[in-house]
């Protein structure tokens, strides 16, 4: 066998028979989209400070439209209302979604005054969403998941956040702006979702590290999880990148790899996927 038939079974047996299959995510996976995932960001953060566009919380909002984006298509393929193929599960709807958001804020950055990018981006995101979203509006079966996640989500939110904000020494230590918020609350929105799916509605973790942890712990147990591990993550960032918009990108990133699998699993369960 040569070298060029090895690389065709290792492609096939790691990325392409897991999509066929369905069969969810393996680590050979896991580490190849971190990587692509890592130099879409930092490409994209280059190009945005050759347009002086601000890295803040505008720019955190306006991301946070696309990943409803994304998560509503990505539902939308696992209901069979969008077909499933390589462009609509993941790489390549990430990439997909992906360049048509970095083109929306750069094309949005170019023409218009950069304190005002966000207004063109956000409404370029919401024309298809508004597509999208009536699909799933006929389709809801669970609405009461989303009352499940959303109880979880502000309960814990505020038991998490209260301390930090009113307890001098940890807010002095942590020093957690609107972006780090914003982060904590969409990996929280994963691991609520996730063990709502899972333990509600008889659902299964496609990521082998999660599926791990919760065979031993349970479903729930990602939420305490995933707020260790998001509060240490922010805190090592601030603390150790002193360049603003560098390091509020890579918030922003924390926030996507939450709120995108979160939303696309309460937007699945609440259509009965």
């Amino acid at each position: 066998m040569d070298i060029k038939e090895t690389f065709s079974e290792f492609v096939y047996k790691y990325y392409i028979e897991p999509i066929k299959l369905k069969s969810g995510y393996n680590i050979i996976q896991e580490i190849t989209y971190g990587i692509l995932l890592f130099v879409m960001v930092y490409l994209f953060y280059k190009v945005c400070k050759l347009l002086n566009i601000k890295i803040n919380k505008k720019f955190a909002l306006t991301t946070i439209f696309y990943i409803i984006l994304i998560a509503l298509m990505r539902a939308l393929v696992d209901a069979g209302y969008i077909p499933h193929s390589y462009y609509t599960v993941t790489p390549g709807i990430v990439i997909l979604v992906g360049l048509y958001y970095m083109s929306s804020i750069i094309i949005s950055g170019i023409l218009f005054k950069k304190d005002k990018y966000h207004i063109s981006a956000i409404i370029m995101a919401l024309i298809p969403t508004v597509y999208l979203l009536s699909i799933f509006i006929n389709n809801m079966v669970h609405m009461n998941a989303l009352f499940y996640v959303l109880g979880i989500v502000a309960i814990v939110y505020g038991i998490v956040i209260y301390p930090i904000e009113k307890i001098k020494i940890l807010k002095n230590k942590l020093n957690f702006d609107t972006v780090d918020k914003y982060a904590i609350i969409s990996q929280l929105t994963d691991a609520s979702a996730t063990a709502v799916g899972i333990g509600m509605y008889g659902y299964w973790e496609q990521h082998p590290i999660p599926r791990l942890f919760m065979g031993i712990f349970g479903p729930y147990i990602m939420i305490p999880l995933k707020l260790i591990v998001v509060i240490a993550v922010l805190y090592i960032i601030n603390k150790e990148i002193n360049n603003r918009d560098l390091r509020n990108i890579l918030k922003i990133t924390i926030m996507a790899l939450g709120l995108a699998p979160g939303l696309r699993d309460l937007f699945r369960t609440i259509m009965g996927v």
